[in-house]
């Protein structure tokens, strides 16, 4: 036979367990923002000091100055595959199926 104690610790437990994935699920979504902003804020300090230099020596107008553009593709692809690995690794309790939200939506609720 479980005390009272025992038994609020069971009931808690899934409660606690639902609080550490979502906790760690924004963590996660906290680590990908600033891996995007550092994305953003390296990429426009990057093409403008290409811009810059292509400016200056002539050759602005030349696909092959641009050697950027393969910083910001490869750097795109990271940034897209940690957004993926961040949704996928969302907790289940937080999301909902397509049926439910509509169902959700005409209720008001």
């Amino acid at each position: 036979m479980t005390t009272p104690t025992e038994a609020m610790s069971q009931i808690d437990r899934p409660v606690n367990e639902r609080e550490e994935a979502a906790r760690r699920y924004v963590q996660q979504l906290r680590v990908f923002y600033v891996h995007a902003a550092v994305f953003a804020g390296s990429m426009a300090i990057n093409i403008a000091v290409t811009l810059f230099v292509n400016l200056q020596a002539g050759i602005a107008d030349e696909w092959s100055a641009w050697w950027s553009i393969w910083a910001l593709i490869g750097w795109s692809a990271g940034i897209f595959v940690h957004g993926l690995v961040v949704r996928l690794n969302r907790p289940s309790f937080a999301s909902s199926t397509w049926e439910q939200r509509h169902i959700d939506r005409i209720l008001g609720t």
